[in-house]
């Protein structure tokens, strides 16, 4: 059979399992002989994998790598997918070794995409010693801007009096100034990202957009390993505020750390750690954080 005479709901459904197992085995979460399970009988299915184009990043992903390199990294942590095998995951097949058979909750996983059913809760992951201790959050943040700096830089006292009292206008990806002209990439200082210009121009309209990128004016903005007196402070507003989405205006609690650092932080240390317990994510078989709640998470 050729790839003309498989159906394109056939073909779309093997890709998709296809990039499930790559996903799976680039998080440790299926057995090594998962991906390989094509190769018994399936032809028609080779055929298909093998003449799957990817695309490469385009040049403006790449010209945006220095002012969000580090919200990068942290954002494709969990979620990059793996392009090539490394000689130490190569399948027990290809070692002379008898695979271990592929479970029930792996095949969900691969057929369905939802790696939900591997993961493991908060619960059962840690001991009772760090969940009793451990703060709980339904991934919502629903504070301000921290009051001193509200007062000093002269801001609203909430989000839609900030908007409206800047102008208002109705928020758009093309328009996220809310001008009601689309904003043209000439616009934009040579070297910086877009997304980092429109952010530096919200300051008084939008303070959670402007504070997910920028630290407030005439701020050193610190980068590297976070302090202990900064995880307590991360804490300590978790604690009051709830966290898990508008990292901008949580930002304004951590002099010296702007919001895609918070954001970053909390998938890679706090919840790995145990100090918080988000009902949206899960524990993955390496100890990392999985994201697996409904809302969206770029909630800034």
């Amino acid at each position: 059979m050729t790839k003309a005479q498989i159906s394109e709901y056939e073909q779309q459904r093997l890709e998709t399992i296809r990039q499930n197992r790559e996903l799976l085995l680039s998080l440790n979460l299926v057995g090594e002989n998962a991906i390989n399970v094509f190769e018994e009988g399936a032809t028609t299915r080779k055929i298909v994998l093998h003449n799957t184009k990817k695309r490469r990043p385009s040049a403006k992903a790449k010209q945006d790598s220095d002012d969000d390199a580090e919200e990068w990294r942290g954002d494709q942590i969990r979620t990059r997918r793996s392009t090539t095998t490394e000689p130490a995951r190569r399948s027990k097949r290809l070692r002379g070794e008898s695979a271990e058979p592929t479970t029930a909750a792996e095949e969900h996983v691969i057929e369905t995409g939802d790696i939900s059913a591997v993961l493991a809760p908060a619960e059962t992951h840690f001991s009772e010693v760090v969940i009793k201790s451990a703060i709980r959050v339904s991934g919502h943040y629903s504070g301000w801007v921290e009051p001193e700096t509200m007062a000093r830089l002269g801001l609203s006292s909430n989000a839609t009096e900030a908007w409206e009292s800047q102008g208002g206008g109705k928020f758009s990806f093309k328009d996220p100034l809310g001008t009601g002209k689309k904003l043209s990439k000439r616009t934009v200082p040579s070297g910086q990202s877009m997304a980092k210009y429109v952010a530096s121009k919200l300051l008084k309209k939008n303070p959670n957009a402007y504070f997910y990128r920028h630290t407030e004016p005439g701020v050193e903005q610190w980068t590297g390993d976070w302090t202990n007196e900064e995880r307590d402070i991360f804490l300590t507003v978790a604690k009051e505020f709830g966290c898990g989405d508008k990292w901008g205006l949580f930002s304004t609690y951590i002099p010296h750390r702007v919001g895609y650092q918070c954001s970053n932080y909390y998938r890679q240390y706090v919840i790995p750690s145990g100090w918080i317990i988000d009902e949206n994510y899960r524990i993955d078989s390496a100890g990392g954080a999985i994201y697996v709640g409904t809302h969206k998470r770029g909630g800034r």
